[in-house]
Order: structure tokens, then C-alpha cells, then sequence
């Protein structure tokens, strides 16, 4: 007999605050204990109701949605526990505390692009295993794995069955799992580590070399050949260590560029050129007119929060170190520019931008400050050659409207209205008019925002002509253009027109 758990079983319909006072004569390790199996028992006899007898693997192939609207249903199917502090003391368990629950473990393998971590070998297999329960005493994780293995190699119904209820998160989680899996097991021990793992105090060591040969050299002679090679060779010894993997993390950031889909072909170009991408923009004659400081009401509106899947940041990059280079790179340049009220805006704008782009030459107010600062000699060796990387083809125009009703928003908020207008330079309106729903093209086409350095740079990149990304965008309700990442193809979008 177990007197306390009879009582707390008794008193469990009771509100809890009455629960508590029934027990409060009871020391709280003791409550606790019962507390919890009375609460595992209440637990499995509401799945056994959920259940109901049925086989929930023909549930899943017939009915997915039966099985998916209900996440103790789920679980089953994909063999995890029910029970929260089994499932986070299991994943601490299995990643060494990188991670505390499944759902900051899958959040860690989605994003690794973004953010590579050092998570073992076992991490990624209990990924590819749904984050099923190994409770430690049963099935090895490794015999789980291989089982599923097997299940996927055949098409089992089993698998079958997780397949059609496992959420884009998780399918995204073990696809990434199944990339790195044969890379990791691949690797030797020693391969797994990076150099400061071998030698902690390698590059403290190469650096007090350095520092004691510089300071043994007597300052009124000339170096000998000797010490000036052996200066030279730690230098080099130095800057080739820096170059290697570091630490597991690294090691693991080179497997993932190795097993990983390349970027798209735009991306890779950025990239390997290494110059700054981007538009160049302007003000609506609109705007111009408000007298409003420009810079910090654009450093107001810029950092909105974006829908899912439309920024560069979405797509698939190849790791965390390459993010950050095109973070570094993409830029936006915003001549000095006087709107001419005597001919048309469309004209004036299009005029203005091919001089622009003739001369070749940045003129922003950033520039301005520059020159100023430099001396006259200075002057003449500075490059203000406009980046190759800024595209020639196409300008972008903030409108009166996006500038005035954006100038409040609070960061978590999205834009309202999210388009600017994006003009082709070249178009003259000779290929002839194009009418759709009574509005006709006029070499331009409104692009949310978001799109702008991201799909829409590489649409304009590639040549994708501008006419036929405002048909696209007269199918729109609010007749923009946006391009979406494929949601399990990151390297990849949707079409363009």
C-alpha cells in the first residue's frame, strides 16, 4: 500500500488549491512524487481514450488530419513520448545539453544554415528518428535508426504513415539530418577536431615566439636575414592557422558546405565577386517635396519584420559565414538628386539614372561627407566607382504613400503598404502597349519591399524582363510583385512571372 498516492488519487477531482491543502501535511519531495503519478496516469488513460483500440499507422495513411489535429496522436505515430520531462531529460541527454527539448532541437538542425552549432553525431540520427523516446534500457538509438533506415528504403507503412503527419519544420529537420549523417560518420576522431582542439595553446605559443624575437632584436641594427625569415615563417605559421578549422563547430560548417545544395547562381556570384550588391534608389517627386530628413526617416521605416520565406535571409546560403559576407555586401546607394519639376518624373528619374550609371561614379551624401574629410591628394585616389554588383537595369522609387504610411511602424509590424516601385531604365515604350484590367504598362512595377534584394535582384540579374514580372503582379490582389523561397527548396523560388 501506498497511503499517500491513495490519497492524492482520491482528492485528484478536487480544484488543485484544495488538493494542495488536503496535502499540505505532506512533505513537497513527497507530494511531487505522487502529483506526478497520478498526473501519468490520468495522462495514458486519456490517450488510451484518445485511441481508442485504433491501429493509428492506418489512421495516418487514411485520415493524416485525424492524426495530425491532435499532438498525442502524433507523437505516437512518430514514436515520441507524451510526457515533456522524459522527452527534455532524453534530448539533453542525447546532445550533451546543446539542446533541451525537441523543439529547440529541431530548431537548431532547421537552422543551420543560419546558425551552425556543435551538435554530435547522435543529435542528427535522433532528428532523422522523429526525436522518437529512447528511454535508454530497450532499442539502441543506432538500432532505432537503422530500422528506419530500412522502413524508408522499403516504404513500410510505418513510415509511410510518419511521413504524412511529420510538419515542414521536422521534414526540413531530418533532410538536413540525412545530408550530414554519412559526412559526420565519415570522419575519423581526430578529423573532428579543429586545431585548437589538438593544441589549446598553439597559437598562444606562436605569438609569445614572435613577441620575444622582436624583442630580443637590438633596435639600433639592422635585422639579420636569419631573424627576418623566422619572423616571416611564424607570421605565415599564424595566419595558415587561422585559416583551419578551429573547433568542432568549424568542422562542422566545412561538412555542411560540402553536403549542402549550392546557393543560387546569383548568390554564388555575389559571393565569389565580392563587391557590394544592390539598387540604386530615389525619392517620388512626392516625397521629395515633404522636406522630411531622408536618412533618419528611412532608418525609421527599414527595420520591419518580414513574411516568411521572401527576404535573401530565407534562402539557402551554405552556411553562416557566407550570410554573413552578403550582410556585409548588400547595399543601397541613393544619389544626390534634384527633381527637374519641367518634364515628366518618369522621364526625370529615367534621364537622371542613365547619367548616373554613364559616369560610373557614387554621389550620395555618404560620398559627399567622404571628400570632405579627405585631403586634396587623398581625393584624387579615392574610388567612388559605382560596384559592378549594383544592377544597371533597374532603379528603385520610394512612393509618397509607402514613406507615409510606414513612418510609425513598430519593428514586429509589417509594412502597410510593403511595395516600391521598381523601373526598367531601358524602357521607352516602343515594343508597343501592354493593357491588362484597363491599366497599362509603363516600364515599371510595383515589388514589395522585402523582394527587393532578394528574388527581384536575382530575377533583374538574370535578365527576366520587367513587362512580364508586372503581369505576374497584375494577378496579385494588391497588383504587386513578391517572390516566396520553395518552402522545402531553399535554394530555389517560385516562378518569376
Amino acid at each position: 500500500m501506498d497511503p499517500n498516492l491513495e490519497l492524492y488519487r482520491s482528492i485528484w477531482h478536487l480544484r488543485s488549491e484544495e488538493r494542495s491543502y488536503r496535502m499540505q501535511h505532506i512533505p513537497k519531495e513527497e507530494r511531487d512524487r505522487v502529483r506526478m503519478i497520478v498526473e501519468r496516469e490520468q495522462k495514458e488513460q486519456m490517450l488510451e481514450e484518445l485511441v481508442a483500440g485504433r491501429d493509428l499507422v492506418q489512421v495516418a495513411l487514411t485520415d493524416p488530419d485525424e492524426i495530425k489535429n491532435y499532438e498525442e496522436l502524433k507523437n505516437i505515430v512518430l514514436g515520441r513520448t507524451n510526457w515533456p520531462i522524459d522527452d527534455n531529460t532524453m534530448v539533453r541527454r542525447i546532445t550533451n545539453n546543446v539542446a533541451s527539448s525537441s523543439s529547440s532541437l529541431i530548431h537548431e538542425i532547421v537552422n543551420f544554415d543560419r546558425f551552425s552549432n556543435t551538435l554530435n553525431l547522435d543529435a542528427w540520427k535522433l532528428v532523422y528518428c522523429d526525436i522518437c523516446y529512447v528511454d535508454g534500457s530497450s532499442a539502441t538509438l543506432q538500432e532505432i535508426y537503422e530500422a528506419r533506415l530500412r522502413e524508408e528504403e522499403l516504404q513500410a507503412p510505418a513510415e509511410r504513415a510518419r511521413e504524412l503527419v511529420r510538419d515542414n519544420d521536422l521534414k526540413r529537420a531530418r533532410r538536413n539530418a540525412q545530408w550530414m549523417i554519412p559526412a559526420i560518420e565519415g570522419l575519423s576522431e581526430d578529423e573532428k577536431k579543429g586545431w585548437k582542439d589538438k593544441d589549446p595553446d598553439l597559437l598562444d605559443r606562436l605569438n609569445e615566439q614572435s613577441r620575444l624575437l622582436v624583442e630580443s632584436l637590438n633596435p639600433r641594427e639592422e635585422m639579420s636575414e636569419i631573424e627576418k625569415r623566422r619572423l616571416v615563417e611564424i607570421s605565415q605559421e599564424i595566419q595558415e592557422l587561422l585559416l583551419k578549422p578551429l573547433d568542432y563547430r568549424d568542422i562542422m560548417k566545412e561538412v555542411w558546405k560540402q553536403v549542402s545544395p549550392a546557393p543560387p547562381l546569383w548568390i554564388q556570384h555575389v559571393l565569389q565577386a565580392g563587391e557590394q550588391f544592390g539598387f540604386i534608389y530615389y525619392r517620388s517627386r512626392e516625397v521629395y517635396k515633404t522636406r522630411w530628413d531622408w536618412r533618419s526617416v528611412w532608418r525609421k521605416i527599414s527595420p520591419s519584420s518580414s513574411p516568411l520565406r521572401v527576404t535573401w535571409h530565407s534562402i539557402h546560403c551554405q552556411g553562416q559565414d557566407n550570410r554573413r559576407v552578403l550582410d556585409e555586401l548588400e547595399t543601397e546607394n541613393w544619389p544626390i538628386f534634384s527633381p527637374n519639376e519641367e518634364i515628366a518624373e518618369d522621364d526625370d528619374l529615367r534621364k537622371h539614372f542613365k547619367e548616373y550609371i554613364r559616369q560610373n561614379r557614387s554621389n550620395t551624401q555618404d560620398d559627399e561627407k567622404k571628400r570632405k574629410k579627405l585631403k586634396k591628394k587623398q581625393r584624387k585616389n579615392y574610388d567612388y566607382t559605382l560596384s559592378p554588383g549594383i544592377l544597371r537595369n533597374t532603379f528603385i522609387v520610394i512612393p509618397f504613400e509607402f514613406a507615409s504610411r510606414n513612418l510609425n511602424l513598430e519593428h514586429y509590424e509589417l509594412y502597410n503598404p510593403c511595395w516600391v516601385w521598381a523601373y526598367d531604365a531601358d524602357w521607352d515604350g516602343s515594343e508597343g502597349e501592354t493593357v491588362v484590367d484597363g491599366e497599362k504598362y509603363e516600364g515599371r512595377v510595383k515589388v514589395a519591399l522585402w523582394s527587393i534584394n532578394s528574388w527581384f535582384y536575382a530575377a533583374r540579374w538574370e535578365g527576366v524582363s520587367l513587362r512580364d514580372m508586372w503581369l505576374k503582379a497584375q494577378k496579385h490582389p494588391d497588383k504587386y510583385w513578391i517572390c516566396y523561397t520553395k518552402e522545402l527548396e531553399e535554394w530555389d523560388h517560385e516562378p518569376y512571372i
